[in-house]
């Protein structure tokens, strides 16, 4: 890790933050997330136990601020997309989120996919990209609904069908060898014109 540019002037607490962040980022891609422990983060990142302890309490702490920050360019992404005046209907801007949500995780596959389940332990739908993803869905498909494009469908459950199967996107791309081409298309039969009214 090279030093910080003294021109930024940053606190010592935020300085070890992100050294801890990314030497958490480049050990979760080198060796898999349940392959590495506190002390390798700290080790690697170069700040003691205890300051690494005062800050994460665990490595599921450190697996959400990693996918929060490394997701933070899709949610700006997606937002400034959905802030544009648009012509597009309610779901045809959720497919397109959809589009870019599977883009976005197709280049980091498998590991922040993994990083993710690890941040929110046996609630695999609680970590901040699938937080932030299921708020920004039910927004759009309820507009769907509301203006009568989409059947009257039960919407927390559509979406929460939507975010399981965008849960496994590593799954389908790696292990059974689907295209994106597949999956989006499967995704829109499914998700969006199986939903029109």
């Amino acid at each position: 890790m090279g030093k910080e540019p003294t021109s930024l002037k940053l606190p010592r607490e935020e300085i070890n933050r992100r050294r801890i962040l990314e030497s958490a980022k480049e050990l979760f891609i080198e060796h898999g997330v349940e392959a590495v422990n506190m002390h390798q983060i700290a080790k690697m990142a170069g700040v003691g136990q205890a300051t690494l302890y005062r800050r994460y309490t665990e490595k599921g702490d450190i697996c959400i601020e990693v996918v929060r920050e490394e997701c933070q360019p899709l949610f700006e992404e997606i937002d400034s997309y959905l802030d544009q005046p648009s012509e597009e209907t309610a779901l045809e801007r959720l497919y397109q989120v959809i589009m870019k949500f599977i883009a976005f995780l197709e280049k980091r596959v498998p590991w922040l996919c993994s990083v993710s389940r690890a941040s929110s332990g046996y609630r695999p739908f609680q970590s901040p990209l699938y937080q932030w993803m299921r708020i920004t869905c039910r927004r759009l498909l309820q507009e769907a609904v509301d203006t009568g494009e989409a059947s009257a469908v039960d919407v927390p459950y559509t979406v929460e069908t939507l975010l399981a199967t965008l849960f496994n996107i590593d799954f389908h791309l790696k292990d059974q060898g689907f295209s994106t081409e597949q999956i989006l298309q499967g995704l829109q039969r499914i998700f969006i014109d199986g939903l029109k009214n």
